[in-house]
């Protein structure tokens, strides 16, 4: 008997260090966290403990038959089938706990992989919006320099347009003076020399002084005109606005060409019988009122008129200088406020330079107002501008 316990004995301790190895294999792969190891010898320890059972029961049921009554023999059965009922919750409680560490490291695991992409794209967003700050500062710095570049251009461009102009103005001004005024300028030294001389007899010479005279004072508004027009191009004209009696600048005007009138029989009035105040520069008021009179009285022929009349309209008084002069055909009219000098000779010869009508358009538009004709051949031919009313 004692020989057979022996050898029952032996198998029960494999089985006991059986499960003492399944249970540190269980405790390694915990501490290690390889989770299904643990689960698997999870398992076989539970088989050896189940197979370690059934030979206790074996063992247990041999000797109560051997050794003990049969209500002992079930209590034990009871206690044993009570360990085995402890020992199966131990075991479920272990599997929920192996469990429960899974999830709980999957969700870890998850959270930092989380975490690590959140803050990579973060960086990469950084850096994203920092090379987006820093293109955008380039973008703006080359905007700026190709604006920079281009005001440059510009200005180059208005230089050299300036440069352009005043070359153009300063070549025919010397035109004009070697030309224009040679002519009259030669005839009276031609007249002082024969009249020097005594090469012309005095009734001749007094016809003769009568021409001179109106080349003389169409020479004079030439030169004024030249004058005018090279300061306006040379060096720029601002206009010095003030209240203007316009009744008044129209009366000396026409006082300064009284004797050229008279000289061709050419009768000129003033309509104007009342105050009538302007906003306006007076030099070039002057200016455009004694060009449009002296070609009114050089395109008009002898025992003709000049009428000068005005009207208010709005904010705005409307200057006409009307003429019963040979008029304009229709195809030069629009030649007449051009840049290229465009001149036709009066009716007894007389010359122009072309700069008087260009002359006014200019002023006429610094003093912001307009000017246009009215034409017919052979009836006459009438020349309007509008100048802004005083307030005061």
């Amino acid at each position: 008997m004692i020989l057979c316990g022996h050898m029952m004995a032996y198998p029960l301790s494999g089985k006991h260090d059986s499960i003492q190895y399944y249970e540190s294999l269980i405790a390694n792969d915990s501490i290690t966290h390889n989770f299904s190891a643990a689960i698997e010898n999870l398992k076989k320890k539970e088989k050896v403990a189940q197979k370690l059972f059934e030979i206790q029961k074996d063992e247990i049921i041999n000797d109560s038959i051997k050794r003990q009554p049969i209500e002992t023999m079930y209590l034990q059965i009871a206690d044993l089938e009570e360990k085995l009922k402890k020992t199966e919750n131990n075991r479920f409680r272990m599997e929920i706990t192996i469990m429960m560490v899974l999830v709980v490291c999957s969700l870890l695991i998850i959270t930092f992989v989380l975490i690590y992409r959140h803050e990579r794209n973060r960086r990469a967003n950084s850096a994203l919006l920092a090379e987006k700050v820093q293109r955008q500062d380039q973008l703006e710095e080359l905007t700026r320099l190709i604006q920079k570049y281009d005001e440059e251009i510009q200005q180059l461009i208005q230089d050299n347009d300036h440069l352009e102009t005043t070359n153009t103005a300063k070549n025919k001004l010397l035109s004009i003076i070697s030309h224009d005024l040679r002519s009259p300028i030669s005839s009276l030294q031609s007249l002082l020399s024969l009249f020097n001389n005594n090469n012309i007899a005095r009734t001749d010479l007094v016809d003769f002084f009568g021409k001179l005279l109106s080349r003389v004072e169409n020479t004079s508004t030439m030169l004024e005109n030249l004058l005018h027009w090279s300061k306006y191009q040379l060096k720029g004209l601002e206009p010095i606005f003030e209240n203007v009696n316009l009744q008044m600048i129209i009366d000396e005007c026409i006082n300064l060409y009284r004797m050229q009138a008279e000289q061709k029989h050419i009768v000129i009035d003033n309509s104007l019988k009342t105050d009538v105040h302007v906003f306006a520069d007076v030099e070039m008021l002057k200016v455009i009122l004694r060009n449009l009179i002296s070609n009114a009285l050089k395109f008009t022929r002898s025992s003709g008129m000049v009428i000068i009349m005005t009207m208010t309209r709005e904010n705005f008084a409307i200057i006409s200088v009307k003429d019963t002069g040979v008029g304009i055909s229709p195809e030069n009219q629009s030649k007449m406020f051009a840049m290229n000098n465009f001149t036709t000779p009066g009716t007894e010869k007389e010359k122009g330079t072309g700069l008087g009508l260009m002359l006014c358009k200019d002023f006429v538009e610094h003093n912001h107002g307009n000017i246009w004709l009215d034409s017919k051949l052979n009836v006459g031919t009438t020349f309007y501008f509008s100048i802004p009313l005083s307030n005061g």
